[in-house]
């Protein structure tokens, strides 16, 4: 069983008495170098964090909220006081305040800092601090969080190991995605997740900002562009038909936020492709006739379009070196048969659509490169060979393997890893500890869950880093995911030779969890029950009670995912979770005011299917060849009808699934379950046979064009004779491929 953390039962934790003689501090992701000294020093009321410049005073003030927030004790940082008496006249054995010191230190390169925490002793005294320098402001706040790690307090005062730490990472890019262009996220929760990259040293936060179903960048010249913003319904209830596009002011306030804390926010508006929102509700601008996902690359207006797009981003997020193009999954149907591009071909003997595609990720580079920025490209961008190459100042971005991440390296391309396995969060498509833990970062997976196989590359030089992607989740499940998965690949990321065994690692992340949690969620969730195969799933029922941190506001709660409403109720006493919920809770004033951020969790309860004539027998699929996604027929038979991402992938349909009863029995009932999101639409149908060569159709969906749910495509029939039965997966609204979670015969 795991608890989510609680108040009640950190604080014994968080405010312990020291002990007498230093223990080595539990860090994550861990130093580079640490000495341990003997004994502790002692921080009281009289300490100050002090700042050697003004650049560093933000994060000197943001280090004492952080302290007082984590453990009770606070810490000026406004300037001492003179005492009105000269050292001489002080006592023997006087002790001098114990202060921080927040140093730049030009000698330290890169992200490279140091720590000392050290005690001197003289004839007329005894003093010593706590002195942290770095060779830019980056560097000093990463520092600021192993201090934070590293204290303990007591009553009015801090203690901390005597140490010396010189420390810088491994790899410089280690980052974070999340997917605000598909559901929905209040600028509180990014700041959550900013909370999270920063207590890991998680440099870059990537936010995906535009796709198909919304449009979430605040642009001046064009308004229009969100209007028709429609969140991805993807199994969550309450979703959000019609949510705005963040403001200006939001996303100057997140910049901000993120850079008090050394965080640098990654934008990305997705070019050419994933572009249907921009497309929806600025047609005239960027639509490209009979493509309803691409825009029109070969159009000038279109071009001049995304130009002023780039820029106003750039104008957003000024502290990034990196800005994202996307460039990913980019369908070119139309363009070769536009005016547009004719001329093109014509003027600048362009030979393909495809070329045209490279020259203008190309283009967007140079536009890039003219503001003082680096690009950052989805594999698919990188044609080292191609008419128009991908410049070799773009890093290219790995994460399905249908490029050659060692072919991408070798060409000189500085990449990064993000490889869906094991690097992708897609609710339940998700990779456990103790298989993280035994990844390494130079190990390239491939595509979705059941395959396994990693390309490992023996020459590191042109490894940047990595990235964790969090897609398509809601706001409040992205912490709940995260928040392990990050500090495991931010450590192999920070210092891949930390050496220990993951229960040594687990309990590092015991000590830095409560913290974090602290940090971010104004409301404790404390569960009491079993969860099984991940840490949001569970069988039996589930106990969640809800522990306020700030006294004297009223905690509601929702079950439902909304948001904030008339309909969420007072929190009386705990929940009993019996089925699937998704928990939001929030505090609220007298008037009803929203005060702090939000938390959430996800509880997804795990449905037993009834054993039906289907479940478990052999299954199999075609025509071939097997598309070799490692979605195999026996997952549609294997009795599991609860997750939409664990099912048969057909690949590109029509394609038929046939299950082998193994005897000849009346069957009177069969439910297909395809995958489901609130919006696509399957058109199938099922057939019975006695000989697998004469057989009976007895379900046609072959013309429906309602959304496909949970509860799937069923129909009852005349008890037949049967020994198998074969479904016929005809056409998916969404997508080429066809997918089955569950086929159900009664």
């Amino acid at each position: 069983m795991r608890k989510l953390p609680c108040l009640v039962s950190l604080l014994p934790v968080l405010l312990g008495a020291a002990a007498s003689a230093a223990s080595a501090p539990q860090l994550l992701p861990l130093p580079k170098t640490l000495t341990l000294g003997e004994g502790v020093l002692t921080l009281n009321q009289d300490s100050r964090i002090v700042a050697d410049s003004a650049d560093l005073e933000p994060l000197a003030k943001l280090l004492a909220s952080e302290i007082q927030q984590t453990t009770g004790v606070s810490i000026s940082t406004e300037a001492r006081k003179p005492s009105g008496a000269g050292v001489g006249a002080r006592p023997m054995g006087y002790h001098y305040p114990v202060d921080i010191v927040l140093r730049l230190e030009p000698k330290l390169k890169g992200e490279a800092y140091t720590l000392d925490a050290e005690e001197s002793v003289t004839p007329i005294s005894t003093t010593g601090g706590v002195t942290i320098a770095g060779g830019s402001y980056q560097s000093v706040a990463s520092a600021t969080v192993t201090l934070l790690q590293a204290v303990h307090g007591s009553g009015s005062s801090l203690t901390i190991p005597k140490m010396h730490i010189a420390d810088e990472p491994v790899y410089a890019y280690r980052g974070a995605l999340i997917d605000l262009a598909r559901k929905y996220h209040t600028p509180g929760g990014i700041e959550q997740v900013i909370e999270l990259c920063r207590m890991y040293k998680v440099r870059y936060l990537h936010l995906n900002l535009a796709d198909d179903q919304l449009f979430m960048f605040a642009s001046s010249k064009f308004p229009q562009l969100g209007k028709s913003n429609h969140e991805f319904a993807r199994f969550e209830p309450g979703s959000q038909p019609h949510c705005k596009p963040y403001t200006l002011e939001q996303l100057q306030g997140l910049e901000a936020y993120a850079k008090l804390r050394g965080v640098y926010l990654v934008p990305e508006i997705n070019f050419p492709g994933h572009c249907g929102r921009l497309i929806a509700d600025a047609p005239e601008v960027f639509g490209l006739p009979g493509n309803g996902s691409t825009v029109h690359i070969a159009n000038p207006k279109t071009l001049a379009a995304v130009s002023v797009l780039l820029n106003e981003m750039m104008d957003v997020f000024q502290s990034t070196p990196y800005i994202h193009l996307g460039a990913d999954e980019v369908g070119l149907g139309g363009l070769e048969q536009t005016p547009e591009y004719k001329q093109l071909q014509a003027t600048t003997g362009i030979k393909s659509a495809h070329d045209l595609y490279c020259k203008f990720i190309a283009d967007l580079n140079t536009l890039v490169t003219k503001r003082g920025k680096k690009s950052i490209v989805w594999e698919e961008a990188c044609n080292p060979g191609g008419t128009y190459p991908l410049p070799k100042d773009v890093t290219v971005m790995a994460w399905t393997h249908g490029r050659s991440p060692a072919d991408i390296a070798k060409a000189g391309y500085p990449v990064i890893n993000a490889m869906w396995t094991p690097l992708y969060i897609v609710r339940g498509d998700k990779r456990p500890l103790e298989f993280l833990f035994k990844w390494k970062l130079p190990m390239f997976g491939r595509g979705h869950l059941g395959d396994d196989t990693f390309t490992t590359l023996t020459d590191t030089t042109n490894i940047l880093g990595t990235q964790i992607c969090s897609w398509e989740n809601a706001e409040n499940i992205e912490i709940q995911s995260l928040r392990d998965r990050l500090a495991l690949v931010a450590e192999k990321a920070w210092n891949p030779t930390a050496v220990g065994t993951l229960t040594e690692f687990k309990a590092r992340l015991a000590h830095t969890d409560p913290l974090l949690d602290l940090l971010v969620n104004p409301i404790a969730i404390q569960v009491e029950g079993s969860f099984t195969q991940d840490e949001n799933t569970f069988a039996d029922p589930l106990t969640i009670t809800l522990v306020p941190r700030v006294a004297g506001l009223t905690l509601k709660y929702t079950l439902d995912n909304s948001l904030p409403n008339s309909k969420w109720q007072e929190y009386s006493a705990p929940i009993k979770a019996t089925e699937t919920v998704h928990l939001r809770a929030g505090l609220f004033d007298g008037g009803g005011v929203q005060q702090g951020h939000l938390v959430g969790s996800w509880f997804n309860h795990k449905k037993v299917i009834k054993a039906n004539l289907a479940t478990g027998k052999p299954a199999t699929a075609g025509p071939p060849p097997d598309p070799g996604n490692g979605k195999s027929p026996s997952i549609a038979v294997d009795g599991k009808a609860d997750n939409a991402d664990d099912y048969w992938d057909g690949g590109e349909g029509p394609h038929w699934l046939q299950v082998d009863l193994q005897k000849a029995q009346p069957v009177r009932f069969i439910n297909v379950i395809t995958y489901w999101d609130g919006g696509r639409y399957y058109q199938l149908n099922a057939e019975v046979s006695v000989d697998g060569k004469q057989w009976k159709k007895v379900l046609d969906f072959s013309k429906n064009t309602v959304p496909a749910t949970a509860a799937g495509y069923s129909g009852k029939f005349e008890p037949t004779e049967a020994r198998y039965v074969r479904v016929n997966m005809l056409k998916n609204s969404a997508n080429p491929s066809v997918h089955i979670v569950e086929l159900i015969v009664e």
